[in-house]
């Protein structure tokens, strides 16, 4: 290959990691200016509740409003309940979830950031009591002879959870029956290795509802009111979501831009005469955001995996890598045999791009004397150069086809491994224990740099010294830059440079001839 254009496939590729870690950066400071404090409908959308604001997201240092003794002190006097396979926590105050313990690969997570208000608070100056021959149940009664009675539901089968809410007018006057919201947050729990960076990705989001009941776009919700139609509202971080299913006619509420995230949903309806009653069926999600089974729920919540920019092509590559799963059973060889496929469908153009790089080789002789005999007349030098391209119908360009394209499958499999939950624990063979973090003893990012040493000795040496240092110093900065990569994302790039090695050994004689 010509080394000019090795050099602009060196400099394309070091602008590309630039621009890939301003674009990480950028992504994860833009959820950090969502809130905890929720705005009132009866006041203009600047105005937050009396409710104290969290404290910001500059000052980590600053403690929760509850210490580890304050929380465990709750524990003690709130009421367990099991939905599916979580632990959940729920205290009398507002009959809210002060905790809610989901089993992970590497150890049990509490997603529950605050146990005050809770998740799926109500009422929250009243205390709720728990009904004995259902322990899901709870109840509560207002002065004024309001009954609400909230129960809490397993999902059965690929329903999600529900939350029972029941008023019963039991007074002698009329009542109002949208006087009280639901919340979730403030913040998101997560697992202990994401918990320094779980305030710069934590986000308060909604899926907007389609046409014909189509899922629409993502959003980020802004504080305030939202307005319009929505599949689902919630918070979420890199691994986890925390989701409401506004019932019809429920508005929704985000959290101001001071703090973590939170959503409120207010109902909307008529005075309740005495006697009557009025319910709600509030289907919810709290846990991992795993894509292969949140897609069975077909409610979208699995668009709340951020798949970077390529989003589509991101969720094609889990879908196959599922379906690869299937059958190896291990995550790892699954993500071999994917860079085997694409490999194998990418083929052609790799076998183009051999063919331009060996016509390329044959014409080192030529334009080194080329180079020698117009030293003094650089612009005489390029003309002479373009002819002879011309003249033996080599493409420069045709080298770096296969690396342009695999870019994109680069970044969408990066945040296909970094934010899917599935491989998120899962181990391959030996030391690598955890395919979503990086190599502990780096092994594979010094496997990977010694294979693209060796592509490198198979091409011919360059006659500028500079673009040889260049050469020569590109698989040290490749191996620096895989250091702190997902191990399964090093793992693919390690593959395909060995695959890409033995395809252009294999090819060597046929392509010289």
């Amino acid at each position: 290959m010509d080394r000019n254009l090795l050099l602009a496939i060196v400099l394309s590729v070091g602008v590309y990691a630039a621009w890939f870690g301003l674009v990480e950066r950028r992504v994860a400071r833009a959820p950090a200016s969502q809130a905890s404090t929720l705005e009132s409908p009866g006041a203009p959308q600047a105005a937050p509740q009396s409710r104290p604001p969290s404290a910001p997201v500059d000052q980590p240092e600053q403690k929760p409003k509850d210490s580890p003794e304050d929380r465990e002190e709750l524990a003690k006097r709130s009421s367990k309940i099991t939905l599916g396979s979580a632990q959940a926590l729920v205290m009398a105050q507002g009959a809210a979830l002060i905790s809610w313990t989901e089993q992970a690969p590497l150890g049990d997570v509490e997603l529950v950031e605050e146990p005050r208000p809770g998740f799926l608070a109500t009422w929250t100056d009243i205390r709720f009591t728990q009904e004995t021959k259902n322990p899901n149940r709870f109840w509560a009664r207002r002065s004024d002879g309001l009954k609400m009675i909230k129960e809490f539901r397993p999902g059965v089968g690929e329903a999600l959870p529900t939350l029972s809410i029941t008023l019963v007018n039991e007074g002698a006057r009329v009542a109002e029956s949208a006087d009280w919201s639901l919340s979730l947050g403030p913040g998101l729990g997560t697992i202990a290795s994401e918990r320094q960076e779980n305030r710069k990705v934590w986000r308060q989001l909604a899926l907007r509802k389609g046409e014909k009941g189509l899922a629409g776009k993502i959003e980020v919700l802004q504080p305030g009111k939202a307005p319009g139609d929505y599949r689902w509202a919630g918070i979420d971080n890199r691994y986890f979501l925390a989701a409401l299913l506004p019932p019809e006619g429920f508005s929704l509420w985000a959290g101001q831009a001071s703090g973590p995230p939170m959503i409120e949903l207010k109902p909307a309806g008529p005075p309740l005469q005495p006697g009557r009653s009025i319910s709600w069926d509030i289907p919810f999600y709290i846990g991992p955001k795993g894509h292969s089974w949140l897609k069975h729920y077909e409610l979208g919540l699995e668009r709340s995996i951020d798949f970077g920019y390529f989003s589509q092509l991101g969720r094609f590559i889990m879908n196959v890598l599922t379906a690869i799963h299937r059958w190896t059973g291990n995550w790892g060889w699954s993500i071999i045999l994917l860079t085997l496929l694409l490999q194998i469908g990418l083929f052609p153009l790799t076998y183009k791009s051999l063919k331009a790089m060996s016509a390329m080789k044959k014409l080192q002789p030529e334009l080194a004397r080329l180079q020698q005999r117009y030293a003094n007349d650089k612009e005489k030098y390029q003309r002479e150069m373009m002819e002879l391209y011309r003249k033996s119908g080599a493409n420069p360009l045709g080298g770096c086809l296969p690396l342009l394209l695999q870019l994109p499958i680069f970044y969408a499999l990066y945040n296909a491994l970094r934010n899917a939950w599935e491989l998120h624990g899962a181990s391959w063979v030996l030391w690598i224990r955890d395919l979503s973090a990086k190599d502990p003893y780096y092994v594979l990012p010094l496997i990977m740099g010694a294979i693209m040493f060796f592509q490198n000795k198979m091409n011919p040496p360059s006659t500028d010294p500079a673009q040889a240092q260049i050469m020569t110093w590109m698989p040290v900065i490749f191996t620096f830059m895989f250091l702190n990569f997902p191990s399964g994302l090093v793992l693919y790039w390690l593959t395909n440079s060995l695959l890409s090695a033995l395809q252009q050994m294999a090819l060597k004689n046929r392509l010289s001839a």
